[in-house]
């Protein structure tokens, strides 16, 4: 028999404890509805992203820290012939035609565990070479360890094929451009030579020695000038490989500084070299750079010879260096007071068979020096002025290997 106080406490501890129940199930019901909410809420998301992943046409890799392929998108199936099953769990190194390119690549992140647009090559399926610019980057999670690698690379080998076509194409306009200079400057070149034959001829029938004297020293000042033009030709229309390693700039702008500085003192100029003391190497073809440096430096010092200088001034060659803000770039400086040029000059310094030296140059110095920057994925800027000087400044990437 059910008991009951005579103050209905029993009745109020049940009543109590319904309501409870009641907010219990009202809570879990109230969670449970939040969590299908949010399982839904992932299920999108991860269903946006995925679709983000597999419409891409990039490919898009994920490894494991210790180098195995954890995923791959459609991107990268379709680039590379590989269903994802079949690289999965497998080394990241089997995708590289060079394997050392990757561990390049991840030396190169640094502090900040990215690292973007690195050329390197993919090997697909069938053998296949893909050219591709990577970008890598390290995530970790809250204690800093490494979760994961994903790198998201772009396709460029349509690009890298169109490239060298149309330096291929650059090479026989040059060529052409190459001959058509070299008619008009041997015509003029074997002319001079004729001359001077009709003089050594006169000059002999006439018993004149100081005719056949003149006459033979421009048969020999046109051959000479027929040999330099012809070296300097098979030097501008070759490929230019440079041969790349890691140098101090500095080295190479001493070296000039000693060869060079006797030279400008005989010619009354100052020759100076300005070199900070916290210089980064710079990996490059050393002895381009260092003929590239010598032809202009050469050139600004003939600039200066053609100045007449004002009472209280005299000719200053200066050369120096320093690297960019980002530490990325390498800039050389090569300044003169000399003559400078004019627009019309500076539009056509690098034009080959141009020349300001009429007789004594081949006007292929500063194309030659042209096509070894660019070779190194440099340029070459000029600023000038008439009457004033001019300054040449070279920027080269510090590792044009990359």
């Amino acid at each position: 028999m059910k008991r009951f106080t005579e103050d209905g406490s029993d009745s109020r501890r049940d009543q109590y404890q319904k309501g409870e129940y009641g907010k219990l199930a009202a809570s879990y019901k109230e969670m449970s509805a939040e969590l299908d909410f949010l399982r839904s809420e992932l299920k999108r998301s991860k269903d946006y992203l995925d679709g983000i992943l597999e419409s891409t046409s990039d490919l898009i890799i994920t490894v494991s820290p210790d180098d195995k392929i954890i995923s791959i998108n459609a991107g990268a199936e379709e680039a590379l012939g590989y269903q994802r099953q079949e690289v999965i769990g497998k080394p990241i190194q089997m995708l590289f035609v060079d394997p050392r390119d990757r561990e390049k690549a991840l030396r190169k992140m640094g502090p900040t565990d990215n690292i973007a647009n690195y050329n390197t090559r993919f090997l697909t399926k069938d053998g296949q070479i893909k050219h591709v610019l990577n970008t890598i980057s390290r995530v970790r999670d809250h204690s800093g360890n490494i979760l994961f690698t994903i790198g998201i690379s772009k396709d460029i080998t349509e690009e890298k094929r169109l490239q060298i076509e149309l330096i291929q194409s650059q090479r026989y306009a040059a060529i052409g451009q190459v001959f058509t200079g070299i008619q008009h400057s041997m015509k003029n070149m074997l002319n001079a030579c004729k001359g001077g034959a009709y003089m050594v001829r006169l000059g002999l029938k006439k018993d004149d020695r100081e005719m056949f004297t003149e006459g033979w020293e421009i048969v020999q000042e046109g051959i000479s000038r027929l040999t330099d033009m012809s070296m300097a030709m098979l030097k501008y229309v070759r490929e230019w490989k440079p041969k790349f390693e890691q140098v101090q700039i500095g080295d190479i702008l001493s070296e000039i500084d000693r060869v060079i500085k006797k030279t400008a003192e005989n010619k009354g100029i100052e020759f100076k070299l300005n070199l900070p003391p916290d210089l980064l190497p710079l990996t490059c073809d050393a002895r381009m750079v260092h003929s590239v440096v010598m032809d202009i430096v050469s050139n600004a010092m003939d600039a200066c010879t053609w100045k007449e200088y004002p009472k209280g001034e005299s000719a200053k060659v200066e050369v120096g260096a320093y690297t960019s803000h980002d530490n990325q770039r390498m800039i050389i400086e090569i300044h003169d007071n000399g003559c400078g040029m004019t627009d019309d000059v500076k539009q056509n310094i690098f034009t080959p068979f141009f020349s300001t030296k009429s007789k004594s140059g081949t006007g292929l110095g500063l194309a030659i020096t042209s096509r070894m920057i660019e070779s190194h994925n440099g340029k070459i800027d000029v600023d000038s002025e008439p009457k004033e000087g001019t300054t040449f400044r070279i920027v080269l990437p510090r590792d044009a290997t990359t």
